[in-house]
Parts: structure tokens; C-alpha cells; sequence
């Protein structure tokens, strides 16, 4: 198992959320320059929370919107979580016993799950599949 390690149903885990993590509708909605992204993202910050995105994201955002300024502005205020081979293995395992196909949407609630913070990202089937798969009671802001 890598560093990172799919999270584990386990007993006394917390159901506070203190951070975020990015999906790629969030990113596309920073390059729109849309205000809701940009006033969550910059009250995260103000807040001392430093966003999560996972590598995949980036990938699939950056397929939509190409090298968009307001993108790359918004991802540097952001942790861009790196994905190795053995990560991309455990996520794949995951995505199959969800019966999830969308590799970001694999990523960010498994990440959601395992940092316990909440998932900014569209809706997209598998999510909740996901989440449970997981034991984890996904807390999703809809973008």
C-alpha cells in the first residue's frame, strides 16, 4: 500500500470537515472566473486551509479549459496531491468495486474520504457508490 492508502471503514473516525478538495468542475468554474469559486477558495485561505487537488484533476480540468491564467492562479493557492504508480493502482481497485469509471471522480472522494474534508465538484454517477464503498459520509458542495 502506498503512502497515501485508500482509507479504511474504521470506528471513531470524526465527521468534522476542516478542509477541501477540489474536482475538476471546481477548477472550471475558477477559469470562468465564476464569483461563488473564488469567494469559497479565497475564505478557505483566509481561514488557513490550503484546498487539495488531486493530480488527476489538474490533468482532466486542464483537458477542458487548456493553460487559462485565473486556472493557474487558483491552483496556486492549492495543494496539488501527486499521484504514483501504487496510489494509482489502489484508486483503480476502488473505482472497479464501486463499479466508478471517472478517474477524478475516483480521486477526489477517496481523497474527500481520507482527509475528511469536503468534495467541491460536480455530481457525477459513482459518486455516492464511492463514498460508501469507502464508510465515508461524503460532504459534496455542488458546483
Amino acid at each position: 500500500m502506498s503512502d497515501h492508502g485508500v482509507l479504511r471503514p474504521g470506528p471513531g473516525r470524526s465527521h468534522r470537515r476542516y478542509g477541501l478538495v477540489y474536482g475538476p468542475a471546481a477548477l472550471q468554474a475558477a477559469a470562468r472566473g465564476d464569483r461563488l469559486i473564488w469567494a469559497l477558495h479565497r475564505a478557505a485561505l483566509g481561514q488557513g486551509f490550503v484546498p487539495v487537488v488531486p493530480a488527476v484533476v489538474v490533468l482532466d480540468a486542464a483537458r477542458v479549459v487548456g493553460t487559462d491564467p485565473d486556472l493557474a492562479s487558483f491552483l496556486a493557492g492549492t495543494e496539488i496531491e501527486a499521484l504514483d504508480a501504487a496510489h494509482a493502482f489502489e484508486l483503480g481497485v476502488l473505482g472497479q468495486a464501486a463499479g466508478a469509471d471517472n478517474p477524478s471522480t475516483i480521486a477526489v472522494v477517496e481523497c474527500a474520504a481520507r482527509r475528511m474534508v469536503a468534495a467541491v465538484t460536480a455530481r457525477s454517477p459513482g459518486t455516492a457508490e464511492l463514498a460508501g464503498v469507502l464508510g465515508h459520509d461524503l460532504v459534496l458542495h455542488p458546483v
